[in-house]
């Protein structure tokens, strides 16, 4: 029983010891790009995705080298819909094997190119359009494009989802953007594109994209800030008092997704100090008391009142008797007036009229 413990133990160590097949290394690549989004903007297309910054494996990626962008020609027929990246894993491995064969590197970037194509946390890739013009191919074919991603020159990522655009040709930019100030919103006014970017007219116009930024700003965000259909105004009530923005309008010739923009107006910058006056106190009453005169009045409603102001007509003229009150309520002792005045004023100084009893 002995001898038989021994050799069983004797086994055991012996398959501990075995040497297993030795598995490769696992490759450290870019991770995958996405999202690609894609855009018409006048003669271009523009795609932006972010900047490649992880491996594959969800570390930090290092030693990036450069990005390429490849495109394909696909033909579109009447009424046709772009195609979208497949969702099922085997046809979306299909569908990129072909696209690969067919689709030409149209952008190769450095790692230099690509830091200068940065914008916040996209980077930023146009591809013109003028040769599809000249070939008389705008709207008969579908723009289909993938990016990679590469480390240490050879070592490039798995192909981003694949996205594609019908080109289409654009209006010519809108003019005479106008803006009117008011308290707490921007409201704009601008004059439609006579043309297509072409020359052909009238111009065809689905719709118009609005676009704001901070003047200390570059760049516009991608998506608009608002979308008109069928007028050409716009009113932007998310403005902060105090700040200063740039406007710009595009013109769109349909509704439809992925943008298609036409070229970008005249840009319009825009202040909203507030110089805005708050409205006359109203419901003034003058209470003759003993020992001098009592004024009472409503409460202002505006939203960055500081104080009341306190006018009394003297010798034809106003005169302030008062100032910074914080209620609605003031009593002049030892006068018996009968012409008062009362004002409201805000944080940034701006008087209101006088509002008087009725």
């Amino acid at each position: 029983m002995r001898i038989s413990l021994f050799f069983l133990s004797l086994s055991l160590l012996t398959g501990c010891g075995r040497k297993l097949a030795p598995e490769p290394p696992l490759q450290v690549l870019p991770a995958r790009v996405e999202p690609v989004r894609l855009s018409q903007e006048g003669s271009d297309v523009v795609l932006r995705f972010p900047y490649p910054s992880q491996t594959n494996a969800g570390g930090t990626l290092t030693n990036l080298t450069g990005v390429t962008v490849y495109r394909e020609l696909i033909g579109a027929r009447e009424g046709e819909r772009p195609p979208e990246a497949p969702k099922d894993a085997a046809v979306r491995a299909r569908e990129e094997k072909g696209f690969r064969a067919r689709a030409e590197a149209i952008r190769k970037l450095t790692r230099t190119e690509v830091d200068a194509a940065t914008v916040g946390a996209d980077v930023v890739v146009r591809d013109p359009l003028v040769p599809l013009y000249r070939e008389g191919r705008i709207g008969r074919v579908f723009l289909r494009y993938g990016v990679t991603a590469t480390r240490d020159k050879k070592r490039a990522s798995e192909l981003s989802p694949l996205v594609a655009l019908l080109p289409r040709v654009p209006p010519d930019r809108p003019f005479r953007v106008v803006p009117t100030v008011e308290e707490a919103r921007v409201c704009l006014d601008w004059s439609a594109p006579f043309a297509m970017l072409d020359g052909v007219r009238p111009a065809v116009i689905a719709g118009y994209a609005v676009y704001r930024r901070d003047a200390g700003d570059e760049e516009y965000e991608d998506r608009p800030l608002g979308v008109v259909i069928g007028a050409t105004t716009y009113v932007d009530a998310t403005v902060v008092p105090d700040r200063k923005y740039v406007y710009t309008v595009r013109a769109a010739p349909v509704a439809e997704l992925p943008l298609v923009l036409g070229p970008a107006s005249d840009e319009v910058p825009v202040s909203t100090a507030d110089v805005f006056p708050p409205d006359a106190p109203d419901g003034v009453l003058i209470l003759a008391e003993a020992g001098g005169t009592r004024l009472v009045w409503n409460p202002s409603l505006v939203g960055d009142l500081a104080s009341y102001r306190v006018y009394r007509r003297e010798g034809g003229a106003w005169k302030r008797i008062a100032q910074d009150l914080k209620d609605p309520v003031y009593f002049d002792a030892g006068v018996l007036a009968r012409e008062y005045g009362v004002t409201a004023v805000d944080k940034s100084d701006n008087e209101s009229a006088i509002g008087t009893a009725k």
